[in-house]
């Protein structure tokens, strides 16, 4: 046995790259840290390439020696969040092209609605509606790929439309529905009306134009800003974040 772990620590010690997933499962393992902890070491000064995933920065890592820790944080460490909406599209219209397929503009925002979490789930469900398409000899279109899918993706509501977004976010916030129409500058309202002008452009295939006209007649300018202050906030506040996570989950039936 003793032999066999030495082969295995040897294994390690000859490769070029090593990529080690989900690093915090290391924790509380004493053996198997002191032997990463020398092959570490032997790969680091021989110029090799170490990549490591986990789920939480290396300062939130419990369970782990403080020199494993110390090593870890020499590198580059990059915070790897789920594709939002537009690059969902970007990834689904591109894997379709390879494998292909003529995928319909409104079956890949369902698509990218339903699937918000990672890059191979969007593929696991394009391979899925592939396959259904090729059996069945159809087009790919809305009603096959909610017929298709609805036990692997989650459904996106039918009702949600403009009023349905006002007023879920306009309750959200504790604030009248009218409000969000009106031209008050009030933080509170402008916060609103924002976040619900970010879901309208989410959630619905409405144009900039339109979307304005059901916010008070605000021109299309002003939709662009809106949106994109709510982006700017989702990825430097982490409490308005979490809020835009659990408004989302409003406009989603499981």
């Amino acid at each position: 046995q003793r032999n066999a772990v030495q082969d295995f620590a040897n294994f390690y010690l000859l490769v070029d790259v090593l990529i080690l997933d989900d690093v915090q499962f290391l924790a509380n393992k004493g053996k198997t840290q002191e032997m990463f902890f020398h092959i570490f070491n032997h790969l680091h000064q021989g110029g090799r390439q170490i990549i490591m995933t986990s789920d939480r920065p290396p300062r939130e890592l419990s369970g782990l020696e403080d020199r494993l820790l110390s090593r870890f944080k020499w590198g580059l460490t990059a915070d790897v969040q789920s594709p939002d909406f537009e690059t969902r599209i970007a990834i689904i219209q591109n894997k379709a092209q390879q494998d292909g397929m003529e995928i319909a503009p409104q079956v890949v925002e369902y698509l990218a609605h339903s699937v918000p979490t990672n890059v191979r789930e969007l593929e696991g469900v394009l391979t899925t509606l592939l396959a259904q398409s090729v059996l069945t000899r159809r087009d790919i279109d809305l009603e096959m790929a909610k017929g298709a899918l609805r036990h692997i993706i989650e459904e996106v509501e039918a009702e949600v439309n403009v009023d349905f977004i006002q007023k879920t976010v306009a309750d959200y916030f504790s604030i009248p529905v009218a409000l969000l129409k009106e031209k008050t500058r009030k933080k509170e309202v402008v916060t609103a009306r924002q976040v619900a002008m970010y879901f309208t452009k989410e959630h619905t295939t409405h144009s900039l134009k339109t979307i304005g006209y059901h916010f008070g007649g605000r021109d299309h300018a002003t939709v662009i800003h809106s949106v994109q202050t709510v982006s700017d906030l989702i990825d430097s506040d982490k409490k308005f974040k979490e809020q835009i996570i659990e408004l989302r989950k409003k406009f989603v039936q499981k």
